[in-house]
């Protein structure tokens, strides 16, 4: 009997807040998930955004392999061949529970069925009614996938969509993050008690890691206030000759795009020059050398491949998944389909960079190697960073994406986890042997995102208002 499939990711769980001394949240269903399932304390993502780390993730092809920059917005690259497929080719019902973040994107398209939800809501919102309803509605005779995507701790972790959001501040946790991951716990609860682990494996991760995380009050204080200050208000004239520019019929696009772009550029210096003072301001908060890197991608998002960025949470459990393991060694977001295929007997049809770490499971030779990230940079973010890397167990190397000698950065993970020493400098031999796993991985050099035009200009102003308003894009 093939196993049924529940895919939960909770965008931006970092797994040092799932174990550990970092964690300070109270989560007994998350706890007890973890001690009856395998945890991976080492498993990192191939993007530090939701659409180019999901369309890897799917698919086993690095970002810029899978994922378009679609009118400067994320999306997967139309027709690529996915795991679910797979899925489907097998038998499985692909179903999904997707935030309305996704609503454009072709991630939302590779599921026969999919339900959208508006992306501020958390599980206290119906979410969590909508998962345990939908796992219910399922035939014992046929095998199940649901991939589920929750948005409750994603960016600074604060909702507004109903008042049931409020008493979210009623949970243990030393920050915001953390009260909302405690407050995740009690509906986890409720998802998985009625499922048959027995014949059910259940993966829990994320998409990306979060910065958040590790803010103090005072630091998301700081943040909101930086929030605050993006907003413009574009005014009667704007407002008017947006309603007629798009209202015009797509063979005058051209005109629109053009007009479009003049007025994006004013407002976005208008919002640097708010923004810019906020450098000076940090200080004021005595930050550590950790918190103010945080702090300036509060401000200007520089878009580097730091670890905070690049830690989701990654748990198996249930259907002849280990208990009570932890695994220490490294792996790759982009692994988790080809092991899951492996464990319920499927081979794969697509063309993969991913690979089974099934033999982590039963502690069989597993050879580590080296991780691709990709900071995911959209054009208008390019002009802060705009960055590709490798990590392996012991370093942490990146650099400009299109130049090999720009933005240098080789951190020791060993003694320097944090990554605030920046030693590339005194190490070019280390820094020559990452840059040739690099080109290992793409002799061309060319590490650049294809440019599409699938969306509308309606389609793509919707994405942007609601990936604006959730923090996504600025």
């Amino acid at each position: 009997m093939k196993p049924n499939l529940l895919f939960l990711v909770i965008d931006s769980l970092r797994q040092d807040k799932c174990i550990g001394q970092q964690k300070s949240s109270v989560t007994p269903n998350l706890d007890k998930f973890i001690k009856n399932g395998t945890f991976f304390n080492q498993a990192i993502s191939p993007a530090s955004i939701t659409v180019p780390s999901l369309s890897s993730i799917f698919t086993g092809l690095y970002p810029y392999e899978c994922t378009s920059l679609d009118n400067d917005l994320f999306n997967m690259i139309s027709n690529t061949r996915t795991f679910i497929q797979d899925l489907s080719d097998f038998g499985y019902t692909t179903s999904a529970i997707l935030p309305e973040a996704l609503l454009y994107s072709n991630i939302a398209k590779i599921f026969s069925d999919a339900e959208f939800f508006n992306s501020f809501s958390t599980l206290y919102d119906g979410i969590g009614e909508k998962v345990v309803d939908k796992i219910k509605t399922y035939s014992q005779e046929t095998p199940w996938f649901l991939y589920v995507h929750l948005e409750d701790v994603h960016g600074n972790a604060v909702f507004h969509l109903t008042d049931n959001a409020k008493q979210i501040t009623d949970f243990s946790g030393k920050n915001q993050y953390e009260k909302m991951l405690s407050a995740i716990d009690i509906w986890l609860g409720k998802i998985l008690e009625d499922l048959d682990f027995d014949n059910t494996i259940v993966i829990i991760t994320s998409d990306h890691g979060s910065t958040s995380a590790d803010f103090t009050d005072e630091m998301l204080a700081f943040t909101l206030k930086n929030d605050e200050l993006r907003k413009s208000n574009p005014g009667t004239i704007y407002k008017l000759g947006h309603k007629v520019f798009t209202s015009l019929p797509e063979s005058l696009s051209p005109i629109r795009k053009r007009v479009s772009n003049i007025y994006t550029k004013e407002k976005n210096e208008k919002i640097k020059k708010r923004l810019v003072p906020r450098l000076d301001e940090i200080d004021k908060l005595n930050p550590t050398p950790y918190q103010r890197r945080l702090l300036k991608k509060a401000v200007v998002w520089p878009n580097d491949c730091y670890d905070e960025n690049f830690r989701p949470a990654l748990i198996f459990s249930g259907h002849k998944i280990p208990k009570n393991k932890i695994v220490d060694t490294q792996i790759s977001s982009i692994d988790i389909f080809p092991t899951i295929l492996e464990m319920i007997g499927i081979t794969p049809k697509t063309t993969t960079r991913g690979r089974s770490f099934m033999p982590l499971f039963y502690n069989k030779p597993f050879e580590e190697a080296p991780v691709y990230l990709d900071s995911a940079t959209t054009t208008k973010k390019s002009e802060y960073s705009d960055s590709i890397g490798i990590r392996t167990p012991k370093f942490k190397y990146f650099r400009n994406r299109k130049n090999p000698k720009t933005n240098l950065h080789l951190f020791d993970l060993e003694n320097d986890p944090l990554e605030i020493s920046n030693i590339s400098g005194q190490n070019p031999e280390i820094v020559k042997q990452l840059e040739n796993a690099l080109s290992q991985i793409n002799s061309t050099g060319n590490f650049e995102f294809q440019k599409t035009y699938e969306l509308s200009n309606n389609e793509t102003e919707k994405a942007k208002k609601i990936l604006r308003d959730l923090g996504y894009i600025k």
